[in-house]
């Protein structure tokens, strides 16, 4: 099993150092002199990029991966994890109620049950044979 954990390990951290050189080359792969956005119709012209602005870029990818790679693993495991920790309390716990309850119920057939078992026992054993004593021989 744990062979299987280091397997997925490995191609999870390499997926996402793939990904991270794939959005490294796309973003230093956009044209220098001048970007050209449309949204909803309104268009923005950005200005040149120069070293400070891939600087920032980069950092900022860095902050976002970084940010992904905490906060979605705790969100999940707020998210899905705790419901599911909660159920299944809530399960153990009606189960124990239950098994609780039936003792209860069941406690005078389960004396009834053990002191039938004791006078069997009682009953069942036989006296052993009266051993004769040791008589001392000496063979010679």
């Amino acid at each position: 099993m744990k062979r299987v954990l280091k397997v997925f390990l490995c191609v999870g951290l390499s997926a996402v150092v793939m990904a991270g050189l794939l959005a490294a080359a796309l973003l230093h792969s956009l044209p220098t002199d001048g970007i050209h956005v449309t949204v909803d119709g309104e268009s923005w012209t950005l200005p040149a990029l120069q070293a400070g602005h891939w600087l920032v870029a980069t950092v900022c990818l860095l902050v976002v991966g970084l940010v992904l790679a905490v906060v979605v693993p705790c969100v999940l495991m707020v998210g899905v994890g705790l419901p599911l920790l909660l159920a299944s309390l809530a399960i153990g716990i009606a189960i124990a109620v239950a098994l609780l309850a039936a003792g209860l119920m069941l406690s005078p057939v389960l004396l009834l049950a053990g002191l039938l078992w004791l006078v069997w026992r009682l009953l069942e054993r036989k006296p052993k044979d009266a051993q004769a004593p040791a008589a001392a021989t000496i063979h010679g």
